[in-house]
This record gives structure tokens, C-alpha cells and sequence, in this order.
């Protein structure tokens, strides 16, 4: 019972975590005009509010680290398939999450429409009540020696504990001991870079290809059914042992920077919906596909702080997201060179991909550092 409250946590957080991401694009043209200042201030302020949580483990980032590895914990055997199951909620709430917002926008005014969705976001501290270690990996945290330890868990209460905690926060290891970690990493920096951008963006790519607001939002929908779509594909290609290199990073992010260029190119609201959906499945495969393959690319050992270290990357990524394409919003007026910026980096990843692909994926497996 407890694994199944594990993941309705991770669905719940997710859910959650990404609406309120997405919900940050509706009114982002808003609060330009509102505080009369520049794209880069408001969209940096939004990347920031994920992007920090992320590398330093606060608000919606407290759970991150330890959601993922109670996933694993409790779902080792199929973890990528149940992680990419809990993901198909990302793009559940960037699917309703905008267009919720967006009508308590309209009927309860901006400041009204906060309010509300923090209340929304309280939901959140259920999500922490359900956290619990498999009966196999419970101790008495009597140190590192109680039984049933895994390097996976967090060190224990001692001092000697604290320090390991420290160690593995600054701990870069991981990337040079495993090249394959190193390269996911990288890999899933250019994505949630690119996430961001899309997410915070696309609203306005909207508006400046001459949608109305209530159609631009929608835009956001149709995303979010793509990332769903994208997440199902996911579960697929895992539950039938087809998830490779190419079918998580290659391939997608070949067609997520077509995608992002169509929504350049074309007008027509339909098309960019089209695209929208393509690009939003891409990311949903992306996304999944690098978590589910990552537990592979290094070793037991480096694990914990492999996690620790894809997330702060992500948190990194977040926040040059939303500042640098802010930026060139505000240097070339149109939010349509941030999509063709993205474009540029999805193609940049394949190469990198590439190198995945076609290295030697055996992992060594290192040997405890004492502390």
C-alpha cells in the first residue's frame, strides 16, 4: 500500500508543479504592462521561482530528490515505467491548469486568481504525508551500519551523517567518473532550457501570430495533451525494452526543434496547435526517457548524488530559461527569436545524443568512499 501512496504523491506534485509553471505564461504579457517593466524582470522572476526550488531543494523542490528516489525505492524493477506513468500528470496540468487559472483570472481579477491558486497548491502537503520507505529499507538510524541501508537513503542523524550530507551536495563526482552521467546531464540541462522558454513563451507566440488571448491559452492545452501523449509513448517504448538513446533524446529532440519552427512560421491557429501538440509530446518522451535511462548511466554508489546533481541542473536551466529569453524578447521585440533560439539548442542536443548512443554503456561500478 504504501508504494501506491508514494506514487499518488508523485502524481499530485507533478500535476501541481507543472500548471503552475505553465500558468506563469497567461499572464506574463499582463505583468509587463501592470509593472511597467522589462520581459527579462518577468519572465526571469518566473524561471526563478521554479529554477531556485529546484537547485536548492526549497518549496516546490523539497520533494523533488526525495520523490524520485522513494519511486525508485519502492519501484526499482519498473521504475522507468511507473516515473513516465507519474509524469503523464506534468501535462495533465499544463493541459487545465492554465485554463483554470485563466477563468478565475476573468471572474475573480489578478490578484484574486494568486490567491486562489496558492490555496490550489496547498494540496501539496498531502503529497509529503504519504512519503515512506519500503518496509525492506526501514532501520533504527543507528548509523550507517542498521540494517537495511542502501546507498539510495539519506546518511543518518549522526555527525558522521551531517557531513556525508554536505559531501554529497557539492559531491561532482558522478560526472567524472561516469561519462554517460556527464552526457545526460548536459542533455537535461538543453531540455529543461528549452522547456522553460516553451512554457513561458508560448502563450505570447501566440498573441504575436495573431491569436486572441483565449486562443493562445489553448495553445497551452494542446501542449499539454501532446506531453501526454509523448508520456504514454514513453511507458511504451520502456514496457517493451525499446527506449534507447535514440528514442529518448535523438529523435525528439530533432522534431521538438521542427516543431518550435513551425510555430515561427505558421499563423493559422490550427497549425500552430498542431505543432504545439508535437512539441509538447516530444518533451513528455524527452523528459521521461532520460529519467527512466539515467539510473543507468552510473553507478549505485554515485546514485544519490547523480540525482542531487540533475536537479540543480535543471534549477540552472530553469532560470537561464526564462532571464536570457526574456532577454532577447526585450532586444528584438518579438518572442519569436526565443523560439528560434530553442530551436537552435534542440538541434545542438543531437549531436550530444549521438555520442550516447553510440558509447559503451557498461557502467563500472565504484567502490564506498569513507568519510
Amino acid at each position: 500500500m504504501d508504494k501506491w501512496l508514494v506514487f499518488a504523491a508523485a502524481c499530485l506534485r507533478r500535476f501541481f508543479y507543472y500548471g503552475a509553471l505553465k500558468s506563469n505564461g497567461v499572464i506574463l504579457d499582463e505583468t509587463v504592462d501592470r509593472l511597467d517593466t522589462y520581459n527579462t524582470v518577468v519572465a526571469g522572476a518566473f524561471a526563478l521561482q521554479c529554477g531556485i526550488s529546484l537547485t536548492m531543494c526549497v518549496g516546490f523542490g523539497l520533494m523533488n530528490v526525495s520523490l524520485y528516489l522513494s519511486l525508485l525505492l519502492h519501484f526499482e524493477d519498473r521504475f522507468p515505467v511507473m516515473f513516465s506513468l507519474a509524469s503523464v500528470f506534468n501535462f495533465l496540468g499544463i493541459a487545465t491548469v492554465p485554463l483554470v487559472f485563466q477563468y478565475m483570472r476573468e471572474n475573480y481579477g489578478f490578484s484574486g486568481a494568486f490567491i486562489l491558486l496558492g490555496a490550489l497548491l496547498l494540496n501539496l502537503v498531502v503529497s509529503g504525508v504519504c512519503l515512506r520507505p519500503p518496509p525492506s529499507h526501514r532501520y533504527s538510524g543507528e548509523g550507517d551500519s542498521a540494517p537495511g541501508r542502501t546507498c539510495l537513503e539519506g546518511p543518518s542523524k549522526s555527525t558522521k551523517g551531517v557531513v556525508r550530507t554536505l559531501r554529497d551536495l557539492f559531491d561532482l563526482s558522478p560526472l567524472y567518473h561516469h561519462k554517460l552521467s556527464f552526457i545526460v546531464t548536459l542533455l537535461e540541462g538543453i531540455g529543461f532550457y528549452v522547456f522553460s522558454s516553451w512554457a513561458i513563451f508560448l502563450v505570447s507566440v501566440g498573441k504575436s501570430q495573431g491569436l486572441s488571448a483565449e486562443d493562445s491559452v489553448l495553445l497551452s492545452t494542446a501542449g499539454g495533451f501532446g506531453g501526454i501523449l509523448g508520456k504514454v509513448t514513453a511507458v511504451l517504448l520502456f514496457h517493451f525494452n525499446k527506449m534507447t538513446p535514440y528514442t529518448a533524446a535523438v529523435i525528439p529532440m530533432g522534431v521538438f526543434g521542427l516543431s518550435l519552427l513551425g510555430c515561427i512560421i505558421r499563423s493559422n491557429f490550427y497549425e500552430l496547435a498542431f505543432f504545439t501538440l508535437i512539441a509538447g509530446a516530444c518533451h513528455g518522451t524527452y523528459s521521461s526517457g532520460l529519467a527512466g535511462l539515467s539510473p543507468f548511466t552510473v553507478c549505485r554508489e554515485h546514485y544519490k548524488q547523480s540525482v542531487v546533481i540533475t536537479y540543480a541542473t535543471d534549477g540552472i536551466a530553469f532560470q537561464l530559461g526564462g532571464l536570457i529569453s526574456g532577454f532577447l524578447y526585450d532586444i528584438f521585440g518579438s518572442p519569436l527569436y526565443v523560439f528560434g533560439v530553442d530551436s537552435i539548442l534542440c538541434f545542438c542536443a543531437i549531436p550530444l545524443a549521438l555520442l550516447w548512443a553510440v558509447s559503451d554503456r557498461t557502467v563500472k561500478q565504484c567502490q564506498s568512499a569513507k568519510v
